[in-house]
């Protein structure tokens, strides 16, 4: 089991747009700065009137995973839409796609950076509307290889999320030696034997290994597949520390 800490994150932006960027395979002493099929994933806070301008992106698999307020979203594909807590997006970008994103509201979100298993896919973009804002106590699929996803993902992968309400305890969904599970903490406070984990926090680990909440606790959980085929030469998430 490996912990990397919130305060191992690289900090950017300003008032209007703020982003805390996790290189997982910096904080694990690689030459990568991705982990497996992660690239990246950056933690970013956004208020009006801000604006991402129009930029492209190349060989990137990114989930827009949205926990709080609204933005609109535009890209060279000719959506215009408006994305919230509920209403997430994934932009495969393969060959090339450009986008641009303006806050309606004061936005904390994840924008996850997934590596495709190859180069140069025809770019697509998905939206999917959830049920629920969150996935009480229980584990949610939101993105994957897997034919239920909602959002699919073109790498053996699939994520997942779950509100964890205090003094509740978890496993992952699909415990199997092929697997190795990622957590990243978007809130709260988690138990794990004698180890903490709090907001911005992450966990590596093959084990298999409970949680308990201290608090209510949001956690988005990729599963890896450990030989999963993936390029490491994205625009993003590739190996570009800035």
């Amino acid at each position: 089991m490996k912990i990397i800490r919130a305060s191992e994150k690289h900090t950017h932006g300003n008032s209007t747009f703020h982003v805390e960027i996790l290189y997982p395979g910096a904080n694990l002493d690689k030459t990568d700065t991705g982990f497996l099929t992660i690239g990246r994933i950056d933690h970013a806070l956004f208020k009006p009137p801000g604006l991402v301008p129009m930029h492209p992106h190349q060989d990137d698999e990114i989930l827009s995973y949205m926990r709080f307020g609204k933005m609109i979203h535009k890209d060279s594909t000719g959506h215009e839409e408006h994305l919230d807590s509920s209403y997430m997006m994934m932009m495969n970008a393969g060959s090339g796609i450009s986008h641009e994103e303006s806050a309606e509201e004061d936005v904390e979100m994840l924008q996850i950076f997934m590596r495709p298993s190859e180069n140069g896919l025809p770019p697509q973009v998905q939206f999917h509307q959830f049920e629920n804002i969150y996935s009480e106590n229980t584990w949610r699929l939101v993105a994957g290889n897997r034919y239920d996803a909602p959002l699919k993902l073109r790498v053996e992968t699939n994520i997942f999320d779950v509100r964890l309400n205090k003094n509740t305890s978890l496993e992952v969904p699909d415990y199997n030696t092929n697997i190795i599970n990622f957590i990243y903490c978007f809130n709260g406070n988690i138990r794990i034997g004698n180890e903490i984990i709090t907001k911005g926090d992450s966990l590596i680990f093959e084990e298999k290994i409970s949680f308990e909440a201290e608090a209510d606790s949001d956690l988005v959980l990729f599963q890896i597949k450990k030989d999963a085929k993936y390029s490491d030469t994205g625009m993003f998430s590739g190996n570009k520390l800035y």
